[in-house]
C-alpha cells in the first residue's frame, strides 16, 4: 500500500518542477490511500489550478478545508488587478530616504515561480525571490539587472483573508528588498523582515 506522506511530498515535488498533471496523478494516489488528508487534497486543488481547470482546484480546496486529517484554510483569492495593487501599496510604506534604491530594481509579477528558480529549494512554493548582484555590486557579465519575483498564486495559497494577503505581500516584498540591500536572512529577521 502507498505511503500517503511519501506520495504528497512527491506530488509536491513534481508541482515544483511545474509538472501539474504528475502532481495530480501522485494526490490522488495519496488520497486512495487516504481520503480524508488535507494536504493530499490541498496537493491536488493546487495542481487542477495550475493545470487551469479552477472548478475541480476549487472543489479540492474545499475538501482540504474540511478535511479530518490536516485540514488545510482555503486560499484567498486575487485578481492580478489587485495583486498589482498591493504591491504597489507595499511598494509606498519603503521609506523616502530608500526609494531611489528600490527605482533601480525590476519587479516582476507572475502567478508562478520556473522551476529553475526553485532549484535548491525543498518548498512547494516561494512567495518572492530576490535574483541579481546587491546593492553597490558588480553584476556578473550578461546578469540581468537586479529584479523581484513575487508570485501570486503562493501569495494566495499562504493567505485566507485579504487582510493576510496584504500584509504577507507587503513582508514580502520588503524581505526581498532586504536581500538587494545587502541584508542576510539573519538581518532581516533583526529587521523583523523574516
Amino acid at each position: 500500500m502507498d505511503d500517503p506522506e511519501d506520495l504528497i511530498g512527491r506530488a509536491w515535488g513534481r508541482y515544483r518542477l511545474a509538472d501539474a498533471a504528475g502532481a495530480a496523478a501522485l494526490a490522488e494516489r495519496a488520497l486512495a490511500a487516504h481520503p480524508e488528508h488535507g494536504e493530499a487534497w490541498y496537493a491536488l486543488a493546487c495542481a487542477h489550478e495550475r493545470l487551469g481547470e479552477t472548478f475541480a482546484a476549487d472543489r479540492a480546496f474545499r475538501r482540504a478545508a474540511g478535511a479530518t486529517h490536516d485540514p488545510q484554510a482555503p486560499p484567498f483569492r486575487c485578481s492580478w488587478r489587485h495583486f498589482r495593487r498591493l504591491v504597489e501599496d507595499a511598494a509606498a510604506t519603503i521609506p523616502a530616504g530608500l526609494r531611489p534604491a528600490y527605482a533601480e530594481l525590476t519587479v516582476a509579477l507572475e502567478d508562478y515561480a520556473s522551476p529553475t528558480l526553485l532549484e535548491g529549494y525543498d518548498e512547494p512554493e516561494l512567495l518572492g525571490m530576490f535574483v541579481g548582484a546587491e546593492r553597490g555590486e558588480e553584476p556578473a557579465p550578461g546578469e540581468l539587472s537586479p529584479r523581484i519575483h513575487l508570485w501570486r498564486r503562493a501569495h494566495e495559497h499562504a493567505c485566507s483573508t485579504a487582510h493576510e494577503l496584504a500584509g504577507e505581500v507587503r513582508t514580502t516584498l520588503l524581505h526581498e528588498f532586504g536581500h538587494y540591500l545587502g541584508y542576510d536572512e539573519q538581518g532581516l529577521a533583526g529587521l523583523g523582515l523574516d
